[in-house]
């Protein structure tokens, strides 16, 4: 155990010594939250260096480690401490702490150990447990912890609140507690996880270690001079350095992409839980009792996954030798995951670069990268200096930009007055990102603005003061509604209706001084701009109307859309005199106007069908009631008597009528299911414009 010791102790000397020749050397870094770390450095026959990570930063490790050993050296293992759960490597000693557990429930799980127990005197004897009793003390009762032992001479139970000290007379399980109570304190140390790199060879060899790990996101501000004679862009990056690592000399680009980026978890140990298998005893049998099955029970899953993979044309990787010039420089190529490579190689981050990538001479390669989607990077010309938990800002873009002055007027940001502003174009020939820009007008500050990215040759408005200069009215018309033709459709009526929507804009100019001026209005798809017949300029939400605004009379604008819209009404459901009033309305056609004339004829028939049949259906009711009453009084009448007389012949003449009547009824309802037809197959066959 003594020469592991001192062996640990001197490798990792070793590996400590190491880790100093493999400084950073360049760093990308991603717009998307993530960096690309670089170490480079040399190291001499077979040697080990060891690099430091937070546990967070793990995981980015494992999954993106790119390592090269040049001139002829071959990369070896990579070995890092496993991140058991911590409960899993408690329940693997005999004295198991995962719950936290109390002293009494300590010593009832060590129930046979010998131990000794100090209250007022010193008893040995081996535990048998420990068991909760209630004991009066004064007026309450209380439960007390009492530890059971076999001694010697018999039994004895002590209470635990009273043992100033328990000793475990048992060295190897005194010791299982000692390693238990150790894995817990190195638990707590999560600061640092090494990672130890091999690399085998011979002789003094160039290496590499490439890494992605969590960074925060780069950012940009700028500044803007406007001037007469030419307006000064000046353009910043702010760039933190929130490793533990410093940056000294090191070659920093700056790439505006965004690379998909996601973290595993492949750090901590996966555990599948498995199925417990009982040996068939035959000492005794019990009643079989059939359980429900175990591959419900644990979850597992016999399908498996299966999917589609889609490969690239030419799946082998290409090989790459360095030149014989290569290996004599020590020449290393920088590589940045996901597609930057190109970008890298173009800007030259570091001279002792080389056009390839020769990872198959140390690692063979198991996938074709490739570049996916496009970026924009920003090198540092200079290399860098910056210490760990420190900031900086960096120079980025320098030149001049087109920008031309002008006022903004949108009601939505500001309804009384427009906004200062400024119509930006990119004419540094390079990607800006998005950010803030700070304005200044000569040496006066004048205000702050932001922007989206904007790529070289794009214009972009900005605003960045109120101009109290100017104010602004906004006053929108009632929408009127015009019916302004009518179609027949298969039965249906169509109406189409305009409306007409108009926005005054009014501007009135109190400083004396004429203005260049945007209107920004909202854009409809569903309406047609009118007047102005144009707009300057539409955005996916805004028109944008450019006038002059003169220092004496300010300026009107009005704006005039109009939208066409349309009404299905079925004829059938709409009655004559609805049907009359869409035919006076002087929009329809000739065809259209006759079509519902006949229409109304038909209606008009029909319901004159149906009022005549509805008036005998009425009679036929009135009759049925006034013979009720007559029954009721012949029941109270003698027959012989002439009231009684008079009233069957009454009832006679009644049951005629009733006969006619509903003889007059049947012939109107057939009467007037052909004229339902009729009008029926004259609406469906209706198709007029």
């Amino acid at each position: 155990m003594l020469r592991f010791c001192v062996l640990l102790f001197t490798l990792s000397f070793a590996l400590t010594l190491w880790a100093a020749d493999l400084p950073v050397t360049e760093v990308v870094l991603f717009s998307s939250g993530v960096g690309y770390v670089q170490r480079t450095g040399t190291v001499k026959g077979d040697a080990a260096v060891q690099l430091t990570f937070k546990p967070a930063q793990v995981n980015d490790l494992l999954k993106s480690l790119v390592l090269l050993d040049m001139d002829g050296g071959k990369v070896g293992a990579v070995t890092y401490g496993a991140k058991d759960p911590l409960g899993k490597t408690l329940e693997a000693f005999a004295v198991n702490l995962t719950d936290n557990p109390t002293i009494g429930q300590l010593l009832d799980r060590m129930r046979g150990v010998p131990v000794e127990v100090t209250t007022s005197a010193k008893l040995s004897g081996k535990i048998l447990g420990v068991e909760r009793k209630k004991k009066e003390v004064g007026d309450k009762v209380i439960e007390v912890e009492m530890l059971n032992l076999l001694t010697d001479d018999g039994l004895h139970s002590l209470r635990l609140d009273q043992a100033s000290s328990i000793r475990l007379l048992d060295e190897r399980l005194n010791k299982e507690l000692q390693d238990a109570l150790q894995v817990l304190a190195t638990g707590l140390d999560n600061q640092r996880k090494p990672v130890v790199i091999n690399f085998n060879g011979a002789g003094e060899r160039h290496v590499l270690v490439g890494y992605l790990t969590e960074a925060p996101i780069w950012k940009t501000s700028y500044r803007l001079v406007l001037d007469k004679e030419q307006n000064v862009f000046q353009g910043w990056a702010i760039v933190e350095n929130t490793s533990d690592a410093d940056w000294k000399n090191i070659h920093l680009a700056l790439v505006s992409g965004r690379p998909i980026s996601f973290i595993e978890d492949l750090y901590t140990p996966l555990y599948v839980p498995r199925p417990v298998y009982q040996p068939e005893l035959f000492a005794s049998l019990a009643p079989v009792n059939y359980q429900a099955n175990l591959m419900q029970a644990f979850s597992i899953d016999k399908g498996g996954t299966s999917g589609n993979v889609l490969e690239s044309a030419d799946a082998t990787p290409p090989k790459a030798e360095p030149t014989e010039q290569a290996r004599k420089e020590g020449s290393l190529k920088s590589f940045v995951p996901g597609g930057i490579h190109e970008i890298i190689g173009l800007v030259g981050l570091n001279k002792l670069l080389v056009k390839s990538l020769p990872l198959n001479q140390s690692v063979t390669s198991a996938a074709d990268a490739k570049n996916l989607g496009e970026a924009f990077s920003y090198t540092i010309k200079d290399p860098v200096n910056l210490p760990r938990q420190q900031s900086a800002l960096l120079p980025i873009v320098t030149g001049s930009v087109g920008a031309w002055k002008t006022s903004i007027y949108n009601p939505q940001v500001q309804g009384k007055f427009p906004l200062y502003g400024l119509r930006i174009k990119n004419t540094t020939g390079v990607h800006l990102m998005g950010g803030p820009i700070t304005i200044y007008d000569s040496a006066v500050y004048a205000g702050d603005a932001v922007f989206e990215d904007l790529q070289p040759g794009e214009e972009r408005l900005v605003s960045y003061a109120v101009d109290l200069g100017v104010t602004c009215e906004c006053e929108t018309e009632p929408v009127p509604q015009e019916i302004i033709a009518f179609r027949l459709i298969k039965g249906d009526l169509v109406i189409s209706r305009k409306e007409r929507k108009t926005t005054h804009y009014t501007f009135t100019v109190k400083d004396g001084r004429g203005r260049s001026f945007i209107v920004e209005h909202p854009y409809q798809a569903e309406w047609t701009l009118v007047t102005p017949k144009k707009a300057e300029e539409r955005t996916d939400n805004l028109y944008r109307f450019h006038l002059k605004l003169t220092a004496k009379d300010g300026g009107v604008l009005s704006v005039v859309e109009e939208r066409t819209t349309a009404e299905v009404v079925g004829i059938a459901n709409v009655d004559a005199p609805t049907l009359l009033g869409f035919a006076q309305t002087g929009k329809l056609s000739d065809r259209v106007k006759e079509a519902l004339q006949h229409v109304i004829e038909l209606q008009t028939a029909l319901l004159h069908s149906q009022h005549q049949r509805d008036l005998r259906q009425k009679e036929i009711k009135e009759i049925g009631d006034e013979q009720s009453r007559i029954r009721q009084t012949m029941a109270q009448l003698d027959r012989t008597s002439e009231l009684y007389k008079r009233y069957t012949s009454k009832l006679d003449r009644q049951e005629t009528r009733i006969e006619t009547l509903q003889g007059e009824v049947k012939e109107l309802q057939a009467k007037m299911d052909v004229q339902r037809k009729a009008l029926d197959n004259y609406i469906a066959g209706l198709d007029i414009g």
